[in-house]
């Protein structure tokens, strides 16, 4: 996934973000990819789409994973910012920047590879893959979260948000051109297939400034009592999203309300609780709400120090997520894809657990070797030799 990385410290009585060499975003982003790899498995255990049993459940709850992504994506943007001196943030946007560009334009192209050309069945090229949507959302981001305050923050995703819905629900160019592709592009994938998929800009980058949000309260917390209170508040308010997100499903058992519902197909699109192209508010509420617990005891676990080897284990998948995110790629959609899981269903735990300790192979050889300094198009370098010049000509 399009990253930014947190600065690696370790925590004295105010000071850092961690409590070990790992930090409690690495861990939320690993637990998130290999959330990551149930989905993309649960894809591969059937010749259409997941319906039932086992296939299903991991299909569900690989859902977590984009909301997790991009509330971490959100709040590692926050966390880089605020944690850099005034006089280096210059020099810090750039190098996001280039991360960013980086991941758009060279990410996306080894994405249409391993995704579309190699994999065993056909795909569409007009994709716009998660990490396309991080991208743009951090290069937003890198606009907004030095110049405004949470609050205004907030406002300008609820209005992307919103703007994004309504283009999904009231905008219908006819035909396939270049405006039914953008309205896509932009608001959401509809049955037109202008896209073949897609994860809508507008909506995950109101999501994302939530994010930056929750990564500005974490900046704030400077000691271990502070972070720690952060990560209640933070399982506590997704845990009530959770629970509001049920509640609202239970009304819709009543015949009256579901009869109603099913009567209006963009009500039952914005009802859905499994809708993320774009994200309805039922999905934000529960699987952002289970993302935003999956953070908070991320966060607990690093401050406490608990179960430190798995915590580590899951941290190299984090560090990495970006690498790691196009060899899962490779390895569930080429690789996997391959292999007849249909109808075996005890051959399912042994494919999982091969394909996932191969990629965690993959990203600890990558961590050892500092691979993600070479995720990137140069500006970054470029940038800096000219501030190095300009200071001593």
């Amino acid at each position: 996934m399009a990253q930014t990385q947190p600065p690696n410290t370790h925590t004295g009585s105010n000071t850092g973000i961690a409590v070990d060499r790992e930090s409690s975003i690495d861990v939320a982003r690993g637990a998130a990819m290999l959330l990551v790899f149930l989905a993309h498995f649960s894809q591969e255990l059937t010749v259409g789409p997941a319906t039932s049993g086992v296939p299903l459940l991991l299909f569900e709850m690989g859902e977590i994973a984009p909301a997790a992504f991009v509330l971490v994506s959100g709040l590692t943007l926050a966390i880089v910012i605020g944690h850099t001196s005034p006089a280096s943030l210059a020099r810090a946007r750039v190098r996001v920047l280039d991360r960013a560009l980086f991941t758009l334009l060279v990410i996306h192209g080894v994405l249409v590879v391993t995704d579309v050309l190699w994999a065993p069945y056909e795909r569409g090229l007009r994709q716009v893959f998660i990490t396309d949507t991080l991208a743009l959302s951090i290069m937003v981001g890198l606009v907004l979260v030095p110049r405004t305050g949470p609050t205004g923050r907030l406002a300008v995703g609820a209005i992307l948000y919103g703007l994004g819905w309504i283009m999904h629900a009231g905008l219908h160019p006819a035909g396939l051109g270049f405006v039914a592709v953008a309205e896509e592009v932009l608001s959401g994938p509809t049955a037109r297939h202008a896209l073949d998929y897609g994860f809508p800009i507008l909506e995950w980058a109101g999501v994302f400034l939530a994010g930056t949000v929750l990564g500005e309260a974490f900046v704030r917390a400077r000691t271990s009592e502070a972070r720690s209170h952060w990560a209640m508040r933070l399982l506590r308010g997704g845990a009530a999203a959770i629970l509001g997100a049920v509640c609202v499903k239970a009304l819709l058992v009543i015949p009256a309300l579901h009869e109603g519902v099913a009567r209006r197909a963009d009500l039952r699109e914005v009802l859905s609780l499994f809708g993320k192209a774009p994200p309805t508010p039922l999905y934000l509420m529960f699987f952002g709400g289970i993302a935003a617990c999956i953070i908070a005891a991320a966060t607990l676990l690093s401050i406490h120090g608990l179960a430190p080897g798995v915590s580590a284990w899951v941290a190299v998948l984090g560090r990495n997520s970006l690498f790691v995110f196009v060899l899962q790629s490779a390895v569930f959609r080429d690789l996997v894809a391959r292999v007849p899981l249909e109808g075996r269903p005890w051959a399912w735990p042994v494919a999982l657990g091969t394909a996932t300790l191969f990629i965690w192979a993959g990203a600890w050889v990558w961590d050892r070797l500092g691979g993600n300094r070479w995720l990137t198009i140069g500006i970054s370098q470029f940038k800096t030799a000219g501030l190095v010049e300009a200071r001593h000509p």
